[in-house]
């Protein structure tokens, strides 16, 4: 059992490095495992968290000398506690323990050459030690297909098509507005519609994702909303062009500080990210203009970013109907 092999066994489907570490070619030695390089290690536990959230398993990180594994938001770099000496049964078990906890991060120092083939048979559970840091109360772990609470107003796991009439008669009211600025129903519903066959919506939490999943939906995994900000759902639409499958972006600010790092990132590795940024800006005239941008923004080559003037004002509405349809007080309402 290579590195490789033991991280699979651990759940582990990317191992992020940053550009210039050391990993012997010997060492992954299982094609379940796909290294990605990113180009500091803030973006390598963006990327890392991304595909932890995106269900592909427990995010990793690799910095040449030590081991982390993610689930849940990524926290700001150079936090984390000492790396502790681990066996390869410690990376089993830490990985076991921040899947049930839902969210954490555990650092270790893997005390086994990278490059030697483990002993067959798979490591023991049961050796050595590791400490867990920064997670929540151990909890049940979200399904890859269901990351949110259906109590959330603002989670895909409960698009307009269960809630019933009264949501869905607002959306197709607020889609039907076709002036500049869009409202969020009109974006999401021109983006639903451009979107190809096998392609991916990765939107930030908030407003943006509540549009985002609540006209979309989960359906064959075509939207997801990630917790952990713009910057993470830029990196999984990242990975997901990197996998082949056509990705969108959907944030509310335009990409600076590690986000535009991810863009140069893509552009590097010649995928073709489209990025929709819903603020106050955007050259957009009309609905029709934004589908005739998206379409060419699907069809090119590369890194494409679209402003799109989005006005958000119609959000408490959508969030009302929420909330009375799971006969919740609405925002504005006394709870009593």
């Amino acid at each position: 059992m290579t590195l490789g092999e033991l991280l699979a066994s651990a759940g582990v489907s990317h191992l992020v490095t940053v550009f210039g570490t050391r990993l012997p070619r010997a060492a992954l030695g299982s094609a379940a495992v796909q290294l990605v390089s990113a180009p500091d290690e803030t973006c390598a536990r963006l990327l890392a968290t991304a595909s932890a959230e995106l269900g592909h398993g427990i995010g990793a990180c690799w910095d040449g000398a030590v081991l982390t594994l993610l689930s849940g938001a990524a926290q700001a770099s150079g936090t984390g506690p000492q790396a502790p000496p681990a066996t390869p049964g410690d990376v089993l078990r830490a990985a076991e323990a921040i899947r049930r906890a839902g969210t954490g991060e555990v650092r270790l120092r893997p005390g086994f050459a990278l490059d030697v083939p483990l002993p067959p048979g798979g490591p023991d559970r049961s050796a050595g030690s590791f400490s867990l840091t920064g997670s929540s109360a151990p909890a049940a772990p979200a399904s890859p297909e269901d990351p949110f609470s259906p109590e959330d107003p603002f989670s895909p796991a409960a698009p307009l098509s269960r809630l019933g009439r009264e949501p869905r008669a607002l959306i197709s009211q607020l889609a039907a507005y076709d002036d500049a600025p869009l409202t969020p129903a009109r974006a999401a519903t021109d983006l639903a519609g451009a979107l190809p066959p096998g392609g991916i919506v990765v939107a930030e939490p908030g407003p943006v994702g509540l549009w985002v999943s609540q006209v979309m939906g989960p359906a064959a995994g075509t939207a997801r909303v990630l917790r952990g900000g713009g910057e993470v759902a830029l990196a999984g639409a990242l990975l997901a062009c990197r996998q082949g499958r056509p990705g969108v972006a959907v944030v509310g600010s335009p990409p600076v500080g590690p986000a535009a790092t991810l863009l140069h990132l893509a552009s590097a590795l010649d995928v073709g990210l489209v990025v929709a940024v819903w603020g106050h800006r955007g050259g957009l005239r009309s609905g029709a203009d934004h589908r005739e941008r998206l379409a060419a923004a699907l069809r090119a080559p590369g890194v494409r970013v679209i402003e799109v003037p989005v006005d958000f004002t119609s959000t408490k509405l959508l969030v009302d109907a929420l909330a009375e349809r799971h006969g919740a007080p609405g925002p504005s309402e006394p709870d009593s």
